[in-house]
């Protein structure tokens, strides 16, 4: 770019050419050539003054587009510029306003694509880890934070920042190793609780080099769910064929001699019995269960606690356990009376049945604003600490032979009541000491 003095002496002397000349072919005077030389040199400097400007203009234009080009490699939204049909430019200018409308197209798709995909990552179920050639983790989702027990890193990070088992890692060289796809249960301990994860990974090319993308998912409540209904079905199978046995076994021998002695045939009689209704009250409590699963809930209305709580006591009259019905008779609530009827039902009777001789059981209720609490306190045999948080499974018994030389039943009881109070949104909670005695607490939701 010439400075405005290099183009004034160009034009002047152009100019002063042209004078020249013109005094070869015409004879002028020495002061028509002073005033010439004059004019000359004013026309100089406006011409020189005219095409400074007119490169000014064309310079501003060049500037505005270079700017916002910058700004467009700064992160901001692209634009073009006002240009003129006839700037010598125009054609450049347009070529650069297209592209920056494509530019401005493009990131507005990438942005959109890029959302959903945080959006998609976000409300996944499982965890979902992105790994590359150079063990950097560049996506990793709220739900694999999750698992792991660790918070939701900023990326991209090291592998071995994040995934600290030694099974997983495994798994994620291993694909890069066969460049294959591999699948496998992991018992990974997160924050000192041990759970099952199924683990996929996939390989695949990104550019020249490959990645793997590891998808975890819990296991751990689908397997405890497979476990529950196995052992279901195993202890429904023992409860059943015990009294079938027993009910077979005396049958068989009351059709022999046996049967033919009145005070034999009177016992076993009485056996069977005993057995039948034990069988009949397994198959009514596990049918409870079911519909409890099924069944719609029952018809809500004002319960009476502290009178279910005395039709109750009544029903069992029990000689060796003293029950106090501490509810008050005022004391009612909103609720399914049938459910309510079940739960105190149930609670008391394993009160009274795990006591001891001579023992006692406190029946307590509270409300406040939002909720109200049922609870039913003995003085019998405890719970070890160990087994408390699984004398909600059906069947499950602590100690069987114990147990049984103390109680028999169904083993249902404390699982039907879990039932209706999960069914109603309340919670259970139990605590316990061995030798000491039990108290099983409810709260439901007003």
């Amino acid at each position: 770019m010439k400075t405005k003095f290099e183009k004034f002496i160009i034009i002047l002397g152009l100019n002063l050419i042209l004078l020249i000349s013109l005094t070869q072919i015409v004879s002028l005077t020495r002061q028509t050539l002073t005033a010439l030389i004059i004019i000359v040199i004013v026309i100089s400097i406006v011409e020189a003054w005219l095409s400074q400007l007119w490169e000014m203009s064309d310079a501003t234009e060049l500037a505005v587009m270079k700017k916002r080009m910058q700004d467009t490699l700064d992160g901001e939204t692209p634009r073009g510029v006002l240009v003129s049909p006839e700037s010598p430019y125009y054609d450049l200018l347009q070529a650069f306003n297209a592209l920056q409308t494509y530019v401005r197209h493009s990131q507005y798709d990438n942005k959109r694509d890029v959302g959903n995909y945080q959006t998609l990552l976000t409300s996944l179920p499982v965890g979902v880890i992105n790994v590359d050639r150079h063990h950097t983790i560049d996506v990793f989702n709220q739900k694999a934070a999750d698992l792991l027990g660790v918070s939701l890193p900023k990326l991209p990070i090291s592998e071995n920042l994040i995934i600290r088992h030694f099974t997983l890692s495994e798994l994620i060289s291993q694909t890069f190793n066969t460049q294959s796809k591999q699948q496998s249960i992991l018992n990974l301990t997160i924050n000192g609780e041990t759970r099952q994860y199924d683990a996929s990974t996939l390989y695949h090319q990104s550019g020249a080099e490959g990645e793997v993308m590891i998808m975890l998912y819990d296991l751990t409540s689908v397997l405890q769910i497979e476990r529950m209904q196995a052992d279901f079905l195993a202890n429904a199978s023992h409860e059943f064929k015990t009294p079938l046995t027993a009910i077979t076994g005396f049958v068989e021998t009351l059709q022999g001699p046996a049967g033919d002695d009145p005070k034999t045939r009177a016992q076993f009689l009485s056996i069977v019995a005993n057995e039948s209704q034990r069988l009949s009250d397994l198959v009514n409590d596990i049918l409870s269960l079911s519909r409890l699963k099924h069944k719609a809930d029952g018809e809500v209305s004002l319960i009476k606690v502290s009178e279910i709580v005395n039709q109750q006591i009544q029903k069992i009259n029990s000689q060796r356990v003293k029950i106090h019905n501490a509810v008050a008779e005022k004391f009612e609530v909103l609720g399914v009376s049938e459910d309510a009827t079940t739960i105190i039902q149930n609670l008391l009777t394993n009160a009274v049945k795990y006591n001891v001789e001579d023992g006692e059981v406190w029946v307590t209720a509270k409300k406040d604003k939002s909720q109200w609490t049922l609870s039913v306190r003995d003085s019998g045999i405890g719970i070890p600490l160990s087994q408390q948080s699984r004398i909600f499974e059906r069947f499950y018994r602590g100690d069987e032979s114990r147990q049984r030389k103390i109680a028999s039943g169904t083993g249902l009881g404390l699982a039907i009541v879990n039932e209706i109070v999960t069914k109603h949104n309340g919670r259970l909670q139990v605590k316990s000491q061995v030798g000491v005695g039990t108290t099983i607490t409810l709260t439901l939701p007003l």
